[in-house]
């Protein structure tokens, strides 16, 4: 059986995503169909021929931009210093104010789209899931109780940040948010 029209070119693929993640980055979730399909030198048909709708564009080029914010776990020898180092990146995402800004543009999304909302997440439970080796080593070397509630640690860790990203208030220093939360978590008072 032979097969309709030619196969799928993967560079234009990769192009065509390419070109999505970038306009997310740069315009947010109110990018086209006809700006996909100039930054990724193709024609409109091509992008159509990947995608059904502009959604599924965007909802595929958030899948990646989430992948792509994955970074290194740290390990520095303390929880306090570990929770600095993730306190510091997660801190400093919304020192751009164009990357705050499109952050509240697609957080405003997953308000209203279940789909953006699922991206997200997975994405960010999928990297605190990553990260758990952190608290592994701290409960073996005694900095953490075993009975702490790990997901709660994370969520406040991260949410903090997050929380006051979108409402535009000044984030505080990583040490001080590590310092405040371990006073709760950590059996020593650090």
């Amino acid at each position: 059986m032979s097969g309709r029209g030619r196969k799928p070119d993967p560079e234009v693929d990769a192009r065509i995503r390419q070109a999505a993640v970038s306009l997310l980055f740069s315009k947010g979730p109110s990018f086209t169909v006809d700006e996909v399909a100039a930054a990724a030198g193709v024609g409109r048909a091509s992008v159509f021929r990947r995608y059904a709708t502009k959604r599924d564009i965007l909802l595929d080029a958030l899948g990646i931009a989430m992948d792509a914010q994955v970074t290194a776990v740290p390990d520095t020898g303390s929880l306090a210093g570990d929770l600095v180092v993730i306190a510091t990146e997660t801190l400093a995402a919304w020192d751009s104010p164009e990357i705050a800004e499109r952050t509240r543009e697609i957080f405003g999304e997953a308000g209203r789209d279940p789909a953006i909302a699922e991206i997200i997440r997975t994405a960010m439970r999928s990297r605190m899931e990553r990260s758990w080796e952190i608290y592994d080593r701290a409960i073996a070397r005694g900095e953490l109780s075993a009975d702490a509630d790990l997901w709660m640690l994370s969520d406040m860790l991260v949410g903090l940040a997050v929380y006051r990203g979108l409402i535009g208030v000044p984030q505080p220093e990583a040490e001080a948010v590590v310092k405040a939360l371990l006073r709760g978590f950590a059996r020593e008072v650090y």
